[in-house]
């Protein structure tokens, strides 16, 4: 779109929308960030291009096909809130997704982890479960459609504008064209490409490689042009992912493998299989409770706090003995053990109110240790991010520069000295400021060049040693120690998941752990009561 259609289309959707800055641009239109006006709120304003409105049949098309989408209501796809047709101008606007697409992640980053792999497969499974079950191919999967929101890593599904209704396909040809080749090459089923029926089998074909692109950064099937892309995708097996990303679980392999067959018999038969699989392999990590995770930043919070105070007591009361009465020297260790204590105290009340709401000594040690085991595998994928292996290669070059300027500025301060008696010395005032200088040095430089992201800060080792010990377990039986019987209710992960967000993800003909689940949450809901309903 040049710039005086773009103005041109400011023009026409000014009193609707206002187009703040382009977002992307590619074969089927350009994205736009914009601002609703009557709502007053972001959106994402996808304007097609005059070559697809010019088509009566294909507008026509879009339109319907549009509409289906926007009667979707999912948590892991992007909402469709309106289409604007008129004075030339065919658009529609989505809700806006603060963060990036996997295309850009992986760009910017290199390939995902194993974790978040296994999140982008539940998370697109869930939504083309739902699609799905609701008679809807999406026949464009690809990383440029999956977005990846910032503040949460959760994965959405957009671009439902070449999807096809599988009724239609099968009742209405005349409705789909059937036999025309709609989609992104790298990314097309076999059956796709060759104008064939599809079924949501063909969605879960490109899922297979968009899962293969995020492991190994790079598309499983590549060409010069299209037709040999396609030709690819008609005739020769996709490569194991394995061989591309050693590293990868094996089930987690099987799994992409699976869907990336050339047959569709050989697939999953259904989206809900595959994160029937995930589940069962043991893949995915079930999601911590927010009660845990604070009940394990208290605890890491205490042990900083205690060791510090321990280290403290003993420098004061080393130097106060030497100077003060006996009593004198233990009162600011009394203050401080008073502190220690008091702190202590209130570690206990928060794991009593934890154990009040229903977690079990083993729930809780073994929320805490999912705790850091996510610390360990945030750090283990950003080792696999080129920027950031980069970035602390310049960290370290700069902190191993600093210490070396504060040697360098020790000696010189030291050649500055005049001797002026027996063992003593003076010094000018630009020589003090050179012993500042270098101490300043020296500790900023140690600071960069030990702590590391790829490695586990001392915190995390002292929360380890302590707290996933005897030492650990003896706390939180502590804790619960008098909690009234009556109060436990059970302390089931997925209940304390929003309710809506977990039982709209499954689709009415969802797996049997799937329907468990749903089952499952909404009989927590209703034992909670109807002022708790979302």
């Amino acid at each position: 779109m040049s710039a005086a259609d773009l103005e041109s289309t400011r023009r026409l959707l000014a009193g609707r929308y206002e187009i703040l800055q382009e977002l992307g641009r590619g074969g089927m239109g350009a994205v736009y960030l914009a601002r609703d006006l009557r709502l007053d709120r972001p959106v994402a304003l996808k304007v097609l291009p005059e070559s697809l409105t010019a088509d009566p049949g294909l507008r026509e098309r879009f339109l319907r096909e549009t509409r289906t989408a926007a009667s979707f209501s999912h948590p892991n796809i992007v909402p469709v809130h309106a289409v604007e047709d008129h004075d030339g101008v065919l658009a529609y606007a989505m809700g806006f997704v603060e963060g990036e697409s996997l295309a850009q992640r992986v760009a910017r980053a290199g390939p995902l982890g194993i974790r978040e792999i296994v999140r982008l497969l539940q998370d697109i499974g869930y939504a083309l479960a739902y699609a799905h079950g609701r008679g809807v191919v999406h026949r464009d999967i690809k990383p440029d459609n999956i977005m990846l929101e910032r503040a949460t890593g959760r994965a959405l599904l957009m671009d439902f504008g070449i999807s096809r209704t599988i009724t239609a396909q099968v009742d209405r040809p005349g409705l789909t064209r059937v036999g025309e080749v709609v989609g992104t090459p790298e990314y097309m089923s076999p059956e796709q490409a060759s104008g064939d029926v599809v079924d949501g089998r063909s969605d879960l074909y490109a899922l297979g490689l968009v899962a293969f692109f995020a492991a190994a950064g790079r598309p499983a099937v590549t060409g010069e042009t299209t037709q040999k892309i396609l030709i690819k995708q008609l005739t020769e097996p996709v490569p194991p992912v394995g061989d591309a990303r050693t590293d990868l679980p094996a089930p987690l392999a099987a799994a992409i493998d699976r869907c990336a067959a050339k047959e569709p018999g050989e697939r999953f038969p259904t989206a809900e299989a595959l994160i029937e699989a995930i589940d069962q392999s043991q893949l995915a990590t079930a999601e911590i409770p927010l009660q845990v995770r604070m009940f394990a930043q208290e605890l890491g919070t205490l042990s900083l706090v205690l060791l510090f105070l321990t280290v403290i007591s003993m420098l004061v009361l080393r130097n106060l003995l030497k100077t003060a009465s006996t009593v004198d020297a233990f009162l600011p260790v009394v203050l401080l053990s008073a502190v220690g204590f008091t702190r202590l105290l209130q570690s206990l009340a928060a794991g009593r109110r934890l154990a009040m709401t229903g977690f079990s000594e083993t729930d809780i040690l073994k929320g805490m240790r999912a705790v850091v085991d996510e610390h360990q595998g945030v750090r283990a994928a950003l080792s696999h991010e080129p920027d950031t292996r980069r970035q602390r290669r310049r960290t370290l070059k700069l902190g191993l520069g600093l210490i070396a300027g504060s040697i360098g500025l020790t000696w010189w301060s030291i050649a500055l000295r005049i001797q002026v008696g027996p063992q003593q010395f003076r010094m000018p005032w630009h020589g003090i400021a050179m012993v500042f200088a270098s101490f300043a040095c020296l500790g900023v430089g140690l600071i960069l060049t030990i702590r590391s992201p790829f490695r586990m800060p001392p915190g995390e080792r002292l929360f380890r040693l302590v707290w996933l010990g005897p030492v650990g377990r003896a706390f939180v039986r502590l804790a619960g120690r008098r909690t009234p019987r009556t109060a436990r209710v059970s302390p089931d992960v997925t209940a304390h998941l929003p309710v809506r967000a977990v039982a709209q993800a499954p689709p009415p003909n969802a797996g049997s752990t799937l329907e468990r689940r749903v089952a499952a949450l909404e009989a927590w809901r209703d034992g909670i009561g109807p002022d708790r309903s979302p």
